[in-house]
């Protein structure tokens, strides 16, 4: 009768874990804020992607659902933050356009190795240049 009664604590236990749902992301204090930037001047709604835990650089050429996160600069300085990054080695590869040139729009690129460190960077705060 003992050996039944925990059988039915262990599973009543297991029931009421089994129903609480697992939070889907844990916050971070980390963050990353650039302001992106071509000939001195801001380059605003540039799209900056974040490739997660890479060593290489991923190039120009490769699809959005290649990477990780991204997000859109903006504002009279062209900047943009993204928070909760991972701890690792990650890169950022920026789309944008020249806005100097209103008739004719040139496409700029630029790409920039960064690294997280709870213990020593958790946040990085920098320039990412954007050349043709």
């Amino acid at each position: 009768m003992q050996h039944f009664n925990t059988i039915l604590l262990v599973s009543g236990l297991l029931s009421l874990f089994a129903c609480r749902k697992a939070p889907e992301t844990v916050p971070l204090p980390t963050e990353l804020c650039i302001v992106t930037s071509h000939h001195l001047n801001p380059v605003r709604g540039a799209t900056v992607y974040i490739k997660f835990f890479s060593d290489t650089f991923p190039g120009y050429d490769k699809p959005p659902s290649f990477f990780d996160a991204s997000f859109l600069t903006g504002g009279p300085k062209g900047g943009g933050c993204y928070a909760s990054i991972p701890e690792g080695k990650h890169w950022l590869v920026a789309h944008g356009v020249d806005s100097i040139y209103h008739f004719e729009p040139h496409p700029l690129y630029g790409s920039l190795p960064f690294t997280i460190d709870l213990a020593t960077q958790p946040k990085v705060d920098t320039v990412l240049y954007m050349s043709e």
